[in-house]
């Protein structure tokens, strides 16, 4: 039996970009029917349990995706079980280096640079304007397709 390869996308407070990202590529996964990939999100921010962003829940209903479920932050253990951590902002890069094994620190990769080949960060919603929410749910559904197109190319593999 193959190992799954594990992505984890983490953002703040796990409650709008990482889950977004989470929804959408389990369903573009599901959809073309590849099973060796597994996929979670966590958030830098310890604010204990809490139901996903609203806002963030009515525009993935809005583009077809359910996301639910409550926030999750990120733990050592989370982190090292990752083949691939997708980080949204640089900042989150730097506080998962000060949890994960430098040996690890490989997995990080920022969602624009591998999913887009671009610089930068992903604005963060939080607290703003539905149109913000929107902009930065179709930017995370774009990338996550190119994701898909890539992995479709060339199937990640975990390391053992």
């Amino acid at each position: 039996m193959n190992k799954s390869y594990k992505i984890c996308f983490v953002c703040t407070g796990n409650a709008c970009r990482s889950p977004f990202a989470e929804c959408v590529t389990k369903k573009l996964v599901a959809d073309a029917g590849i099973e060796d990939i597994e996929v979670f999100s966590l958030g830098t921010l310890d604010w204990g349990e809490n139901p996903r962003d609203v806002a963030m829940v009515d525009v993935a209903k809005e583009l077809g995706y359910e996301l639910s479920g409550t926030t999750m932050v990120m733990t050592r253990e989370k982190l090292m079980a990752a083949d691939a951590i997708i980080v949204f902002d640089e900042r989150h890069r730097d506080a998962i280096t000060r949890k994960l094994d430098y040996s690890h620190w490989n997995r990080i990769v920022l969602f624009n640079k591998i999913a887009l080949d671009e610089d930068g960060n992903v604005e963060d919603p939080h607290y703003q304007t539905v149109a913000v929410y929107r902009r930065v749910a179709k930017h995370i559904e774009n990338g996550c397709k190119r994701l898909l197109e890539q992995w479709k190319l060339q199937p990640p593999k975990p390391e053992d």
